[in-house]
């Protein structure tokens, strides 16, 4: 009895890893798109808020300074050349 017990003992220690694994992959996909999502969220977000602080920052300038931004902004646009 003692070998029979030997031998039922390592092949659960050989089948078992791999009833663990199987179930892995699909899981680690599912975490792998969801991590994505929320980080896709988190950079739309911050885009967001950056976009709404330079129009704060820009609506708090006098004229004189505004005009000055736009200007070179325009110049920026022109010397700046275009991606591919």
């Amino acid at each position: 009895m003692g070998s029979r017990h030997k031998i039922i003992f390592f092949i659960c220690l050989i089948v078992i890893p791999f009833l663990f694994v199987s179930c892995s992959p699909q899981e680690t996909r599912v975490n792998q798109k969801k991590i994505a999502r929320e980080r896709a969220q988190k950079q739309k977000q911050a885009v967001s808020e950056y976009n709404k602080a330079v129009k704060r920052h820009n609506n708090m300038q006098s004229k004189s300074t505004k005009a000055s931004m736009k200007k070179t902004k325009k110049e920026s646009v022109k010397v700046t050349p275009t991606k591919r």
